[in-house]
């Protein structure tokens, strides 16, 4: 079954942890390949330490194609009245 009030937090680390950004979104299920994804907060800490909290309102319309196993195409279209989307191709 899908998920009540999904979760994900993305990260990104540098010199092995000494820098981390943490951006937190969760999502509502549009369709089967469509969400509407809504970025929550982005943090950053350096050695361990929180430098930056923020609370974020952004939120934007993701849609994925699947290739193969490996392969994916994820359009993502984000603010007010954005009428292109940012293609990403990704791979396992």
């Amino acid at each position: 079954g899908r998920e009540e009030n999904p979760e994900y937090i993305n990260y990104v680390r540098l010199g092995g942890g000494l820098v981390e950004g943490a951006l937190g979104a969760s999502w509502d299920v549009l369709s089967n390949n469509k969400w509407l994804v809504k970025f929550e907060t982005l943090q950053f800490r350096i050695l361990g330490i929180k430098v930056v909290e923020k609370e974020l309102s952004a939120q934007g319309v993701w849609r994925m194609e699947y290739l193969d196993d490996d392969f994916r195409i994820l359009y993502a279209a984000g603010g007010v009245n954005v009428p292109k989307e940012n293609v990403y191709i990704l791979s396992k």
